[in-house]
Formats: structure tokens, sequence, C-alpha cells
């Protein structure tokens, strides 16, 4: 238990040194900044979570250094802490007004619309 208090407070040491160039989208680590790893995203900047401010919500996307979480495109999907989205593949016939409609954050979104 000590030793993991000691290293938590080095590691905090290390880190204030370098604040300036902790912005948002990167995390410290031992006095080392590093980019928010992908399906993660770092809205404030002196992060010190190697999960940044969290996992990409339903819905989201996050590729590597994300600032905030990006909306899935319509007739699209994600579930929590993508990198990217998945395409549902709707058929070219189904308009975009249903498209637009459509869930973002399951597989189960893929078949949420109806071409009648």
């Amino acid at each position: 238990m000590y030793i993991s208090s000691y290293s938590h407070f080095t590691q905090l040491s290390l880190c204030r040194q370098h604040l300036s160039n902790i912005s948002p989208g990167y995390y410290c680590q031992n006095g080392l900044r590093f980019k928010c790893k992908e399906g993660t995203y770092g809205e404030t900047s002196a992060l010190f979570d190697d999960n940044c401010s969290g996992f990409c919500p339903r819905g989201y996307f996050c590729p590597e250094n994300t600032v905030h979480p990006i909306p899935c495109s319509p007739g699209s999907y994600a579930s929590g802490g993508a990198k990217e989205c998945t395409s549902c593949e709707v058929p070219l016939t189904v308009p975009m007004e249903i498209k637009n409609n459509m869930c973002r954050n399951d597989r189960s979104c893929c078949f949420d619309y109806d071409t009648n």
C-alpha cells in the first residue's frame, strides 16, 4: 500500500511539472504526455488517467486524441467505447428522413426502419 501511494504521488509530481503541455485530448503518466487512446475522450486539460475523461458513449465514436465524442452518422451505430461507427448498410431506398430518426447506439438500430 505504501509503494502504491508513493508511486501515485511521484506520478502526480512529475505530471504537475508539465501541466501546461497536457491539453484536452491528452493525459499524463510518469511525467510523460500521451494522446487519449481510441475509444476514449479527454474533454479537460491536465488528465492523469489513461481512460482520459472516460469511454466514448453509445451512439458516438472516439478516434485517438478525441476531445469531444463525435456522433455517428445516420444509418450507423456504435456501442460504448467505440473508435469508429459501424454502418448499418441500410438500403438506398430508405429515405434520409427515416435514416435521420434511426437510433445510433446499438446493432438493433439497423433494423429500426420501415420501408412501407
